[in-house]
């Protein structure tokens, strides 16, 4: 009888074990069992534990950089945009293609600054969506119930269920 609960005991523990902290995003860090990562460690962290939260990590990673990089490039052109309209409507400039150059750069500006928002905004979706599924597929800890049982010959055992 004190080997079966030994083997019990081990077994808990076992499945315990199995089991890895969950993950907290805290701002742009990444919190687990009390150590704050930034995101390039993180992303090591979920290469060598979990490869489907790492890809989608990855991904949401380089969109957000790419939509940080298309939101910055976009506010500089239309800054060079909105200047150039600016002197031909006080009339330092007197040219047409003044006029149509500066409403093509702000125009292209704008669109730029825009998909650069969207992008930041599913790449960051993403990074979430992927600390959800690291902590769904390695952090469940499952629930374990002990059944107790009496059988016919009056012995009572002992049963985990989960």
């Amino acid at each position: 009888m004190k080997k079966f609960f030994a083997l019990m005991l081990v077994s808990v523990l076992a499945l315990s074990a199995m089991a890895q902290s969950p993950v907290y995003r805290v701002g742009d860090k990444y919190m687990m069992d009390g150590t704050m990562m930034n995101k390039r460690e993180f992303k090591g962290y979920l290469q060598n534990t979990c490869p489907e939260a790492f890809q989608l990590f990855n991904n949401g990673y380089k969109l957000s950089i790419a939509g940080w990089t298309c939101f910055g490039t976009g506010l500089a052109i239309n800054a060079a945009g909105s200047s150039l309209l600016r002197s031909y409507l006080r009339g330092d400039s007197k040219q047409s293609y003044v006029f149509d150059i500066g409403t093509s750069l702000s125009s292209l500006g704008s669109g730029l600054t825009v998909a650069g928002i969207v992008c930041v905004s599913v790449g960051y979706t993403r990074m979430h969506k992927a600390v959800n599924l690291y902590n769904i597929e390695k952090a469940h800890r499952p629930d374990l119930r002990w059944v107790f049982a009496v059988n016919g010959n009056g012995d009572m055992s002992i049963a985990m269920q989960f």
